[in-house]
């Protein structure tokens, strides 16, 4: 009897032992590695972009693995500004950047999920991304202009205020701007050609040269450790701020829709969740990064002076009349830029209420 027991544990040993060797395959299959090509047309060396590629390295060692992204600077799969058109045909498999950069395509719509003057704040607009009809808007307009593979997967980058100019004169008042060759683009361009001043577009990495010889006067550009980075304190003493022309700033991940699918949900869960992250990094750490850079730049001769509130106002004003000229116009843009200014009031008069004022409150007589 013991020997038919003994037999029969050898059995339903070997079965299980059998069961589990069966069952090993399914258990301990990981999923497929997933390689995808990712570029930016923003030049690596700004601190924002730095954290970015680190993101995607944590990605990777989260993943174990699984998930390899190679990110390329501008230029090293398709040229600057391409990756659109890149993530469309599936050339790329997404991108760090964001519509408005565009501008031939996706008009000042695009402005209105980005950065534009007068606008909210970054910490402002990612709410409304997320928690009210942003990300929904931004699907919209990005499919409406012929992109229909291409998804938004989240804000990867809050910035605080950018400079509001580096020049190589003071600037006291509106007719300064007169004659003035500034780097800018877009619907600030706009506002600045109408007060006299001549407006080039070029990609951050040629700014430095063209201060330096004279094809532009005076740049808006970044934030401050952004133009540090991008040595432009070498080439112009003055920086004025506030940055009312870019009172917050946030950049996106997008993916081409296939290459998104082809990740298992865990870790498209694990890319949205870090994308997040590093925004809220890049908020954080920004803040310390532009205190510093500021110490250091003033220390090499830097002047950081605050724009008159006279200019200031000038060009709210303006900038005001412009966007209500372009809602005018446009339907589409209307009914965007009416649900954030909706969800964006009712925002800041609850901040208002609750949080309080400190430094108001102890400067108080």
């Amino acid at each position: 009897m013991a020997k038919r027991l003994t037999a029969c544990g050898l059995v339903l040993a070997a079965l299980v032992l059998l069961a589990g060797i069966v069952a090993a395959p399914s258990e301990a299959a990981a999923p497929q590695k997933v390689k995808l090509q990712i570029q930016t047309p923003y030049p690596t060396s700004f601190p924002y972009v730095q954290r970015v590629v680190k993101m995607w390295q944590r990605i990777k060692t989260i993943s174990g693995g699984q998930v390899d992204v190679t990110f390329f600077p501008p230029g090293g799969i398709v040229p600057a500004y391409s990756e659109w058109d890149a993530m469309q045909k599936g050339t790329l498999d997404g991108a760090f950047t964001v519509p408005s950069d565009v501008r031939g395509v996706f008009g000042p719509l695009g402005d209105l999920f980005n950065q534009y003057p007068g606008g909210p704040a970054s910490d402002e607009m990612v709410t409304w991304i997320y928690y009210g009809n942003g990300k929904t808007m931004l699907q919209e307009l990005i499919e409406s202009k012929g992109f229909s593979n291409v998804q938004v997967i989240g804000v990867a980058n809050l910035s605080l205020a950018e400079d509001e100019l580096w020049v190589k004169k003071k600037i006291e008042k509106p007719e300064d701007y007169k004659g003035l060759k500034v780097r800018t683009y877009g619907q600030w361009g706009k506002v600045l050609e109408a007060v006299g001043a001549s407006v080039v577009t070029l990609p951050g990495g040629e700014v430095y040269q063209a201060m330096e010889r004279g094809v532009i006067d005076a740049c808006e550009l970044g934030t401050s450790a952004d133009n540090e980075s991008l040595h432009i304190n070498e080439v112009a003493k003055i920086a004025y701020y506030p940055g009312v022309h870019s009172p917050g700033n946030v950049h996106y991940v997008f993916f081409n829709k296939k290459s998104w699918a082809k990740l298992p949900p865990e870790y498209q869960q694990l890319i949205e969740r870090e994308v997040l992250a590093t925004a809220f990094e890049n908020y954080l750490a920004g803040a310390v990064e532009n205190a510093a850079a500021r110490e250091r730049m003033r220390a090499k001769g830097t002047t950081f002076l605050p724009l008159p509130m006279n200019v200031q106002k000038f060009l709210v004003q303006k900038t005001d009349a412009m966007w209500d000229e372009v809602a005018s116009k446009d339907a589409a843009f209307a009914k965007v830029y009416k649900d954030q200014a909706t969800f964006l009031a009712k925002h800041r008069a609850l901040i208002g209420e609750i949080q309080p004022n400190l430094q108001a409150i102890r400067s108080a007589k």
